[in-house]
């Protein structure tokens, strides 16, 4: 398999790494010295005006601002943001099918534009995936997708493999959406900043939310699980070199 030598890979992730704390040092010391809660909530209390007089609208600004993330790797936790603002089944539908929809346009730009380097990249995968295919068939793709193996890395793998695009964009929307229920869920209970504002951090501690975020820890050990025992070795692509899951 091509690509970077282990020397450089890691050399690559620690310069990340420093930027990223860097970015994340400045922003903390912004907020600290800039920003207030009050100012904060203030502001999310105009875009929930504005969600609840606009719905339509809000809508569509919000499912376009997410099909477009969706194609950029490590922006997971989308879903917790849009839960919190849109509520459970208006999150729900953005994420599944924003997810979706990214998904299909980087299948497609990896199976007519970058197939061969697709295949030099990830050639272990690629075997592997066409093995199983004509094994399990649509079920196996299913499994990866419910099992959080990496979307930036089954997204183009898939492209360029035999797998049908329709078969893709069915097991993509059915395998995430476990998953983003779960996330739209947590979002929706996390309180509003106005509440956190005016009860403290005391305004987290809620059983529901505990038990969601368990539940969101737990869910992709037991479908890893369940593939082992029903014997679709999934499991077999979690040394892959990618991001972690996108919702």
């Amino acid at each position: 398999m091509s690509g970077f030598p282990a020397s450089g890979r890691k050399k690559r992730k620690l310069l990340i790494f420093g930027i990223a704390a860097v970015l994340l040092a400045g922003l903390a010391w912004y907020v600290n010295h800039y920003v207030s809660l009050d100012a904060l909530a203030e502001q999310e209390s105009r875009i929930r005006a504005y969600i609840s007089t606009n719905p339509w609208r809000s809508f569509f600004i919000g499912f376009g601002i997410y099909s477009g993330l969706a194609l950029v790797p490590g922006t997971g936790g989308k879903a917790i943001v849009y839960g919190w603002l849109f509520g459970f089944w208006q999150a729900l539908l953005i994420v599944t099918v924003g997810l979706t929809l990214g998904g299909m346009a980087i299948f497609s730009l990896s199976r007519y534009l970058f197939q061969e380097s697709i295949e030099r990249r990830y050639t272990n995968f690629v075997a592997l995936m066409n093995k199983h295919l004509e094994k399990e068939g649509a079920y196996y793709l299913l499994a990866l997708r419910m099992a959080h193996v990496p979307y930036s890395i089954v997204n183009p793998v898939s492209g360029a493999s035999r797998v049908g695009s329709w078969t893709f964009c069915w097991t993509t929307a059915l395998g995430l959406l476990p998953a983003n229920a779960i996330w739209a869920y947590v979002g929706v209970r996390l309180p509003s900043l106005r509440e956190l504002a005016t009860n403290g951090a005391g305004s987290l501690i809620d059983a529901p939310l505990i038990v969601t975020l368990v539940a969101c820890a737990a869910l992709p050990h037991l479908v890893r699980w369940l593939i082992s025992h029903f014997g679709i070795p999934a499991a077999e692509v979690n040394n892959q070199d990618a991001t972690g899951h996108e919702s």
